[in-house]
Formats: structure tokens, C-alpha cells, sequence
């Protein structure tokens, strides 16, 4: 009988079973990498998209009461729940919460009416209105609405606070804070504000 020399049927069957499970060992590592690291990436780039547009809202604010001389809350600026208007009360201290804020300004003489409104899916939309403060439409939607279940998600609330306030930068005192509360991917809340320095 001749001894047999080399690779035989079997030692090829056992070499390919083990490649085998190395292979499937290394595609649902692949496949654990992708679902926890691709989930993660999106929810960065909406919260960083969330963010920036926070920015852009807390630039459109600086706006309010420009050009109006002893600008006040009621007459100028104005926080609402649901269309109805809530009171902000003269002490220092008091605040006012709503999924609304309008506000006027003047522009070289022109009265205009602008805003922000906070949908239910979390989104944040700049409105337009009347010079009334009435007749609130919707123009462009500056926060996306989250990408996460309806059900887990809060509505941005904006809330306005009676306090003493300084801008980044200025001297100057204002008398009423606008925070914007808003919730990230990892259902953190995280507060905004802007001192509204045209208000008395």
C-alpha cells in the first residue's frame, strides 16, 4: 500500500469549514459595526443640522423691536400657546412658555411682522404675519422635525423670561430673555437663549 503525500479530500473539507466560520465571524462583526456606527453618524448630523438651525432662529430674534422706540411685550412681541396669547407679567422673574413668538420691527420705516412657530414633530418653522400680529402663516422651516419616533419626540418650546440680560459682546442691558428648549437625539433638552436688548 502507497502512502498518500499532500492534501487530502478531508483536510480540504476541514480548511474550508474553518474559513467558513471565519468569514461569517467577520460579516456580522461588519454587520454590528454598521448598524450601531451608522444610526450614530445620522443622529450627529441632525442634531449638528438642529443646532445651526437654532443659530439661525436666535439671528432672526435680534430683529424684534428694531427700529421701535420703548419697544414692550403685548405690543411688540408677543409669546402665544396654540393662537392665544399668554401674559407676561412686569416683575422680574415672570415667564412666559409657548409654541409661538411674533414680533414687529421697524425697517427703514417700514412696520414688519415676523416669527417662529414650533410644530408638534419638533420642528421649527419661521412665520410671517399681519402688522396686527394676526394672520400667522407659515414660510420656511428652519428645524427639521426629528428623524426619531413621534412618540418619543417633545415640541420645541419657546419660553420668554422677564430678567436682566447681556448680549455677547454689547454693553447694553435688556430686560427680556427668549430660550428655546429643544431635544436632541439623546432625548437631552438643551436651552438657547438670546437677550432681546430692544425691549424695555
Amino acid at each position: 500500500m502507497n502512502k498518500q503525500y499532500g492534501i487530502s479530500l478531508i483536510s480540504l473539507l476541514i480548511g474550508l469549514l474553518i474559513s467558513s466560520i471565519v468569514l461569517i465571524g467577520m460579516m456580522m462583526i461588519f454587520r454590528n459595526t454598521i448598524q450601531t456606527t451608522v444610526p450614530a453618524s445620522e443622529s450627529s448630523r441632525s442634531d449638528g443640522e438642529r443646532v445651526s438651525a437654532l443659530l439661525s432662529a436666535h439671528m432672526l430674534l435680534q430683529d424684534a423691536g428694531f427700529g421701535i422706540a420703548d419697544a414692550a411685550y403685548n405690543t411688540h412681541l408677543r409669546i402665544l400657546n396654540d393662537d392665544t396669547l399668554v401674559a407676561l407679567d412686569a416683575p422680574s422673574g415672570s415667564i412666559a412658555t409657548g409654541n409661538t413668538i411674533v414680533w414687529l420691527s421697524d425697517i427703514a420705516g417700514s412696520i414688519q411682522c415676523n416669527g417662529l412657530r414650533a410644530d408638534t414633530s419638533g420642528g421649527l418653522w419661521r412665520v410671517s404675519c399681519d402688522t396686527m400680529m394676526g394672520n400667522i402663516t407659515p414660510t420656511a422651516r428652519l428645524v427639521l422635525p426629528s428623524q426619531y419616533s413621534t412618540d418619543d419626540v417633545e415640541p420645541i418650546t419657546i419660553v420668554a423670561t422677564r430678567a436682566p440680560c447681556w448680549p455677547f459682546g454689547i454693553g447694553v442691558e435688556g430686560s427680556i430673555k427668549i430660550t428655546l428648549v429643544v431635544q436632541n437625539s439623546t432625548e437631552h433638552f438643551i436651552d438657547s437663549s438670546t437677550c432681546m436688548v430692544n425691549f424695555v
